[in-house]
């Protein structure tokens, strides 16, 4: 058994990982264009991308779907998330599918880092106050 062939063979099938590039977002779009969203490891290897199925699934939903909003999220959507946060807990893909072109990840992540701790103040604020 020759293992020279062998390990280039397991270096040539090594996934990808870190940023990705420009020509890969294209070419991943593409082959969704064809294809359509579905069967994501099938997809990865058909783009021929090296990267993982979760991969490409992660980064067509959370950065290059058209329909997704980017940029900061407006005051009218905080509000909704303050209020349907108070009403479903943290199931941040039931709220998103309320914002529509905003994720379940960028959501829970704007809850975390900007509305948490200003919920938590507010409400202790208004337990003090009341009579």
């Amino acid at each position: 058994m020759d293992f020279t062939l062998q390990l280039v063979t397991m270096q040539e099938e090594k996934l990808r990982k870190g940023p990705w590039l420009d020509e890969e977002d294209e070419r991943l779009a593409y082959v969704i264009a064809i294809l359509g969203e579905r069967r994501w490891d099938a997809l990865a290897k058909a783009s021929g991308l090296r990267r993982s199925g979760k991969s490409c699934r992660l980064r067509w939903t959370n950065y290059l779907r058209p329909n997704l909003k980017h940029g900061h999220i407006t005051q009218d959507e905080e509000h909704l998330i303050i209020k349907l946060q108070k009403q479903l807990g943290n199931k941040w893909s039931k709220i998103a599918k309320q914002l529509p072109g905003r994720t379940d990840n960028e959501i829970k992540n704007y809850w975390r880092s900007h509305l948490r701790k200003k919920t938590l103040i507010c409400e202790q604020g208004s337990i003090q106050h009341s009579p």
